[in-house]
């Protein structure tokens, strides 16, 4: 019996152990950061200037709690001005207003190899967040290796865009890490 007894408890302390070192190695190489590029296709209209509103979002810190992510914490990164090499807005347009599959396809191997030694990263990037009013006021994404584009209205009624709009639109399509631990 007392055999028997040992050989259980061996056996559940083995069981927790297995258990304990899997929660535990399940999280390693996890990553938060998110690396996005953010393109405007109507810079310089009327109205809202969507860049600035997008700008104050982030560097406000509003995003952590309105997202529910850590921005800054988490080392992520809003390519808005310094747009990786290749993402121009000829070929967001093609992609996002004109359904191009090709540029799609264009795109997604830009996102895959991009790679910023400033900040360390070359594993490419996570999506691409965009404003278009082509259509009625719109924010849409692609997120790295999807075949679909996301899209979230602004207005409804022909109403002005708002920034509470624009911060709520962003979070939406805001997309997640796709790039490996």
């Amino acid at each position: 019996m007392t055999n028997f007894l040992f050989f259980k408890n061996l056996v559940f302390a083995s069981w927790v152990a297995f258990l304990f070192g899997f929660s535990l190695n399940s999280f390693a190489g996890y990553r938060n950061d998110r690396l996005v590029v953010w393109v405007n296709l109507e810079r310089g209209g009327k109205g809202l200037n969507v860049d600035e509103v997008i700008h104050d979002f982030i560097h406000s810190g509003r995003v952590d709690s309105s997202c529910g992510v850590r921005w800054e914490q988490w080392g992520s990164t809003l390519y808005m001005r310094k747009r990786p090499d290749g993402i121009t807005d000829d070929l967001i347009r093609k992609v996002f207003i004109e359904k191009d599959r090709p540029s799609l396809q264009r795109l997604n191997h830009l996102l895959k190899s991009f790679k910023d030694p400033e900040i360390g990263a070359d594993e490419g990037l996570d999506g691409v967040v965009v404003y278009s009013s082509k259509g009625g006021a719109r924010m849409m994404n692609f997120i790295r290796g999807r075949k679909k584009i996301k899209s979230y209205s602004l207005t409804s009624n022909n109403s002005l865009v708002k920034a509470q709009d624009v911060e709520e639109a962003f979070c939406v399509l805001l997309p997640p890490t796709t790039r490996a631990p």
